[in-house]
């Protein structure tokens, strides 16, 4: 309805790896997602997706690797707690880790792009 405030929101989590970390990083998003699938079970949030940048980039002289992690359905009301759990999870499954400049989640509400009629 117009006017409500959405219940959910989708989490944008990115970082950068070493290249030559990528199986580790895949790994540790698989142990992290079957964390978070298991921690947030009665939330209702939805699988997540991992997606890497094609192209990899040059900071200070070291090839990285981009990552985003894309966690759907979070409920609003519970957001705070469940970045905490993520980020206790993802120091768990070894995702911090491999992020040495760290991980950066920001949340983000779906927006009705539809022309009304």
């Amino acid at each position: 309805m117009p006017g409500e405030a959405p219940t959910e929101v989708e989490v944008y989590v990115w970082f950068e790896s070493d290249p030559l970390d990528d199986e580790a990083v895949l790994a540790a998003f698989r142990r992290l997602a079957g964390a978070m699938a298991v921690a947030s079970e009665a939330a209702g949030t939805g699988p997540p997706r991992l997606l890497r940048r094609p192209e990899l980039k040059d900071r200070d002289g070291r090839s990285r690797a981009t990552w985003m992690e894309i966690w759907p359905a979070v409920p609003r009301p519970a957001l705070a707690d469940w970045l905490d759990r993520l980020e206790r999870h993802a120091a768990a499954s070894g995702a911090s880790a491999l992020a040495p400049d760290g991980r950066h989640a920001e949340p983000f509400i779906a927006q009705r792009t539809a022309a009304a009629g």
